[in-house]
């Protein structure tokens, strides 16, 4: 009965719906559209440059791995369903291997850069000269940062549970559901938290 469902798990999560494959194009542009006016805005309000607290060798090498990670996974399943409708053979293989990576990195992700992402209120200036240091990341940066983690929880948790003998077919399809619509939200937070990230190293934060 095991082994049963966990073929129907990888036969339904070779098979994307209808819907989300027309979600998929429309939310790709929507991320590049953010981009476009979220620079054209920066630029007119460009104000002079914030020295930001630079990064640890250590905070780049998690990010570096998570940002690797979630590329393999957004591009063997997205262009799988593109082109073929379907996440299978090779595609699924290497999609895996993505998963079981950023199953890992997560919880590093979290401990490692949750600090620097800390929405808090700043202390005010001492004395006239007085200035408040700036944070690591920019406030954009901060939230795409929480979403990450919370979208990132959904498909790790998604995928696990459905492993388990506990779902019928309504219940692991409603599970594969939800796994894809939160893949797409952290491909799309992914995507942007780079370039929000990247944006105090050309003076743009």
């Amino acid at each position: 009965m095991l082994a049963e469902l966990k073929i129907a798990a990888i036969g339904m999560a070779g098979s994307a719906s209808g819907r989300f494959q027309g979600i998929l194009p429309l939310a790709l542009l929507a991320v590049l559209v953010v981009i476009v006016v979220y620079t054209v805005w920066i630029v007119l309000r460009r104000r002079g440059a914030v020295a930001r607290a630079p990064w640890g060798w250590w905070a780049w090498l998690v990010y570096l791995g998570t940002l690797a990670s979630v590329t393999v996974l957004g591009v063997t399943s997205f262009v799988a369903m593109i082109r073929f409708g379907a996440l299978g053979g090779w595609w699924l293989f290497i999609h895996m291997f993505g998963a079981g990576a950023f199953t890992v990195l997560l919880p590093v992700l979290a401990l490692t850069w949750c600090q620097a992402n800390r929405f808090e209120c700043p202390a005010p200036p001492a004395g006239d000269e007085g200035q408040t240091p700036a944070s690591r990341f920019p406030c954009l940066a901060k939230a795409l940062f929480w979403v990450i983690l919370a979208a990132g929880l959904v498909v790790t948790g998604t995928m696990l549970l459905s492993m388990l003998p506990l779902f019928g077919t309504h219940g692991l399809e409603l599970l594969l559901d939800v796994h894809r619509y939160a893949g797409l939200a952290v491909v799309a937070a992914m995507v942007l938290h780079l370039y929000a990230a990247l944006l105090p190293k050309f003076g743009l934060s």
